[in-house]
């Protein structure tokens, strides 16, 4: 029987410090491969959704991949999704807290928030390169930060113990590697009864914000074309755009 070569973390590259992962990747996209994965100590200029600063002190994970010639609907904005189920996997082994996908695509523990995922994208002539910049809190201090915006924590804060990042490093790769596989094989269709099972606030309400705007909903599923189906003024609705 063949085994089939892995595409996500083919090739892996590591860094001390670097302003930023994805930054990284997208303007250097000749230099690395389809899948390859770059991991750094720490980011002296990562960025959140819309531009925002993403604290990356040593003892997080921050990585990249680097997607290229990529269908954004059908492949980018799904392998958000999956690659936030990737660490919901790979953290749950860690912690004993309750982890949940905030749409579009963050990992909480509890209330608090324990990963960003951030997809960006770059058009090269004709074609269209993606990437994936994932930050996951792991020994890195950030319980009660009061410079940012949510609450958030790291696994060390809710285990008390510092987690081998190189294991779980390896873990997620290999998670994200056979999620990769399947969403290109089968769609992300296969996956929604496993993402809607850790939907966070499902069925209770949240707060939607469409840039200045904030309006209440209740997240009811992600759906196969990675938006959001909720009730908003009392009507079923899919959200393409905001988050929650």
């Amino acid at each position: 029987m063949s085994i089939r070569p892995h595409i996500i973390g083919s090739h892996i590259y590591r860094v001390c410090s670097i302003p930023s992962t994805n930054t990284a990747l997208l303007e250097n996209t000749d230099h690395y491969e389809h899948g390859a994965v770059l991991v750094a100590d720490r980011q002296t200029a990562g960025l959140g959704r819309r531009q925002r600063n993403w604290s990356s002190e040593k003892g997080g994970l921050y990585m990249s991949i680097l997607l290229k010639h990529v269908d954004i609907s059908r492949i980018l904005l799904p392998f958000c999704l999956l690659s936030a189920l990737a660490v919901v996997r790979t953290v749950e082994k860690h912690i004993p807290s309750e982890l949940s996908i905030k749409w579009p695509n963050d990992v909480y523990a509890e209330d608090n928030k324990i990963c960003g995922i951030l997809p960006q994208s770059t058009a090269c002539g004709d074609e269209t390169h993606g990437v994936i910049g994932i930050g996951l809190n792991v020994n890195n201090p950030v319980k009660g930060l009061k410079e940012l915006r949510q609450p958030a924590v790291s696994i060390k804060d809710i285990s008390g113990a510092a987690a081998d990042i190189k294991h779980i490093l390896h873990t997620l790769i290999t998670c994200l590697d056979r999620y990769y596989d399947g969403l290109r094989e089968h769609g992300l269709a296969n996956y929604l009864p496993e993402l809607n099972n850790v939907l966070y606030r499902k069925g209770r309400t949240a707060i939607l914000r469409t840039g200045e705007h904030e309006q209440k909903i209740i997240p009811l599923a992600f759906t196969e074309d990675a938006g959001l189906s909720c009730l908003r003024d009392n009507k079923k609705t899919r959200l393409y755009w905001g988050e929650i």
